[in-house]
C-alpha cells in the first residue's frame, strides 16, 4: 500500500509576527492543543508580547498552541477539512486594546506513533571539530484516523494531509511553515529516548 503524503504544520517563528502568550501562567497548553476543554475557563485571554504583524497564524509561546485568524477558520470550514476545532479567546495588543478576529486552535485528529523503521539515518556536524550528530530523515505514519489535521501518538506535532497543505498554500495562509514528513529530521538520541520509555 502506498504511503500517504503528510506535512508537518507549524508557524515560521518569525520575530516580526505577533507573539501573544496567555496571561494565565498555569494554563494547561496540552489540553488546549488536544481539544480537551475540561476545567478550562473561556475565553482564554492572550496578550501581545512581541512582534507587530498580525498574521493568519500567531504563536503563543507554547509549541503547537496557535491562534488562527477568522479567515483561516472560514477557509478550513468551507473546504470541509477535518481534525480541528477552535476555542473562544480574547486577544489584547500591548496597549490593552482588544484585537478581534482570532480563535484558539485545537487538533482533534490522531494517528499512531511516528515510525522510523524505514527512515534514513544521516549525520551532521554543525561546527568544525564539533560532535557528529545522527538524525532520522523522515518518518512514516502507520495508523491514522483519516483527519486532515492530526497529532501522532505521544506528540504535540501537528501533521496535515496533502489536501490540507495544498488548500492552505493556495490561499496564502501567512506565518505558516510546512515540511513534508519524508524530509523531517529528528534527533536520533531524542527518538531513542522517547521510544525506550
Amino acid at each position: 500500500m502506498e504511503q500517504e503524503v503528510f506535512f508537518d504544520f507549524c508557524s515560521k517563528l518569525s520575530s516580526s509576527t505577533v507573539l501573544a502568550p496567555p496571561i494565565e501562567l498555569q494554563i494547561d497548553d496540552l489540553k488546549l492543543i488536544r481539544g480537551d476543554y475540561r476545567g478550562i475557563n473561556f475565553p482564554v485571554i492572550f496578550k501581545q508580547k512581541e512582534g507587530k504583524k498580525f498574521c493568519d497564524i500567531l504563536d503563543t509561546g507554547y509549541p503547537s498552541l496557535y491562534l488562527i485568524s477568522e479567515r483561516m477558520k472560514i477557509l478550513l470550514m468551507e473546504n470541509n477539512l477535518t481534525g480541528w476545532k477552535t476555542f473562544p479567546i480574547k486577544l489584547y495588543d500591548k496597549k490593552g486594546n482588544v484585537i478581534a478576529g482570532y480563535n484558539g486552535f485545537s487538533i482533534t485528529g490522531s494517528s499512531g506513533p511516528k515510525n522510523y523503521e524505514k527512515s534514513q539515518i544521516i549525520e551532521k556536524q554543525f561546527v568544525p571539530l564539533g560532535p557528529i550528530i545522527k538524525f532520522y530523515k523522515g518518518f512514516l505514519i502507520d495508523k491514522w484516523d483519516k483527519s486532515d489535521f492530526f497529532l501522532p501518538e505521544k506528540t504535540t506535532m501537528t501533521c496535515i494531509t496533502k489536501k490540507a497543505a495544498e488548500i492552505l498554500r493556495k490561499n496564502k495562509i501567512t506565518n505558516m511553515y510546512l515540511e513534508e514528513t519524508a524530509d523531517y529530521e529528528s534527533d536520533f538520541r531524542i527518538v531513542k529516548k522517547i521510544t525506550c520509555n
